[in-house]
């Protein structure tokens, strides 16, 4: 009995879907008409909706040709004041640590969008107000000018850094693309020179005052020294001595005398307060006081030293101011030419579309059919 009641419950299953089916290729216009008009609406979108196409770039650290002049004078600079742990390599790192943070720098961004004659016909075309053509800006800046770093734990093997940037256009894209990263690269290079050019200065500086406290102590001691002869020559004046030969008591030896003129003062020779420096004889001592008035200021070694790397500072720094052309970075993927649009999907959106229309129009018709068999 169960099996018979089974029995005609599926044949009862099987005629409902066969009317089912029935109904609904009855209806077999109504369904394409749907699914056309919802072809037809989507693709009208598809085809007048503005295009988004993505330029990207990857950027590394600069190579020796990239760096130019820059690396020149760096390495001139190590040179000159010794700095041993100068390298090519901590140059060309330094330099791309730069140029990936204003690479990330959003006021750089903003900077070179308000400089842009690119942005300047895209405002114009889309916005017409300054408050629009502001957030427009903002738009650009967060949505299509994109800077990342590769995570190393999800891709292991990527370097250095990825930038893009979405347009209306290929063209555009990869243009726009390429100026941003020149024009970082511009004001990076420009700082930099401006660092190099402080630092120089700042050294330089302060080698003057290396070489003024030199000069000023030689001619403090000169100072002091012609002051004792001339003391010791108006005492030796004074006692009628006029030559050292006949006036040294034999408590002094020569050298003991001798050292006191060209050693003032000396706390290894009795002679370093001038106490027996009148000694050496009037005609000793005015001899010596005309050659230490008339004779030309000698400076210790380490002035002459700092002297010259201060004149090689600042013939650096004039060729620094010249600096040729220089790169922070180095291209290991140029801005390429998108040849895959990003939006809209023109034959998904379509198709999606079309089974959309498809579905919503046979849910309408069932709907329709089971209320209609309710109410029968």
């Amino acid at each position: 009995m169960n099996d018979s009641r089974y029995q005609k419950l599926n044949e009862s299953d099987e005629i409902d879907l066969v009317e089912l089916v029935k109904n609904l290729w009855k209806k077999k216009l109504w369904i394409i008409l749907s699914a056309f008009v919802c072809t037809t609406i989507a693709a009208g979108y598809a085809f007048t909706a503005k295009e988004q196409w993505t330029s990207r770039s990857v950027v590394v650290a600069p190579k020796v040709a990239n760096l130019g002049d820059y690396l020149l004078f760096r390495g001139e600079y190590a040179s000159i004041l010794d700095i041993k742990d100068f390298s090519q390599d901590k140059v060309s790192e330094s330099v791309f640590n730069d140029f990936k943070t204003a690479l990330f720098s959003r006021s750089l961004k903003e900077a070179f969008f308000f400089q842009s004659k690119w942005f300047d016909t895209y405002a114009a075309k889309n916005v017409n107000s300054e408050e629009a053509r502001l957030k427009l800006l903002s738009n650009l800046v967060d949505k299509n000018l994109i800077v990342t770093v590769p995570d190393p734990k999800k891709d292991p093997n990527a370097i250095g850094v990825n930038v893009s940037f979405s347009a209306e256009t290929p063209k555009e894209a990869q243009d726009v693309l390429s100026a941003y990263i020149q024009f970082v690269n511009q004001w990076v290079v420009i700082q930099n020179k401006k660092d190099f050019l402080a630092d120089i200065s700042v050294v330089r500086s302060g080698l003057e005052i290396q070489k003024n406290k030199i000069k000023q102590d030689a001619e403090n001691a000169r100072q002091i020294q012609l002051e004792n002869l001339i003391t010791a020559l108006d005492i030796a004046k004074s006692a009628g001595i006029k030559d050292y030969s006949k006036s040294l008591s034999g408590n002094i030896s020569l050298l003991e005398v001798s050292l006191g003129d060209t050693r003032v003062p000396s706390t290894d020779s009795k002679l370093s307060d001038g106490t027996y420096l009148f000694m050496l004889g009037e005609q000793y001592l005015q001899a010596q006081v005309n050659t230490l008035k008339n004779a030309p200021l000698v400076y210790p070694l380490n002035y002459y030293n700092i002297e010259k790397q201060a004149n090689l500072l600042s013939t650096l720094e004039k060729k620094v101011e010249k600096e040729g052309a220089v790169s922070g970075y180095y291209y290991l993927s140029e801005p390429d030419y998108p040849v895959i649009k990003d939006k809209p999907k023109t034959l998904l959106i379509i198709l999606a579309a079309f089974l959309v229309g498809l579905i919503l129009s046979i849910l309408f018709i069932l709907t329709k059919e089971y209320y209609k068999g309710k109410n029968e």
